[in-house]
């Protein structure tokens, strides 16, 4: 439902986004829900999510470090998650976050995973 209208008819269409994290704005477009009656964004909850993802994902591979070379990387040296998330000064939660790619890693543990990654 509209929060603006009440209406209750949506569409979904293309939409570009552009999001902004630590100074960097990261451009793409993606379907989203709006209102029929007066086309504002109306909230999907897969949409959105899927929006939220790609954002992070689009970060990542630009800017910060995809969650898959993470993957890799633990398990090359076959660590649990629990140790791994130690070695790089974590919580087990967050590393498992960056390993589902829902959260963007913050700058200290870029640099720690990139410098594991490039000695190797």
């Amino acid at each position: 439902m509209c929060d603006i209208c009440n209406s209750k008819e949506t569409y979904v269409k293309d939409y570009e986004h552009i999001y902004e994290y630590k100074g960097k704005k990261i451009k793409f477009t993606a379907p989203r829900r709006f209102c029929s009656n007066c086309n504002n964004l109306v909230y999907d909850k897969e949409l959105d999510n899927a929006v939220g993802l790609k954002a992070i994902d689009l970060y990542n591979k630009k800017y910060g470090i995809l969650k898959t070379k993470i993957i890799n990387l633990r398990k090359k040296y076959n660590l649990s998650q629990e140790l791994f998330s130690k070695i790089i000064g974590c919580d087990k939660e967050t590393l498992i976050s960056y390993e589902k790619g829902t959260i963007i890693p913050n700058d200290n543990h870029i640099l720690i995973l990139k410098s594991l990654i490039e000695n190797i």
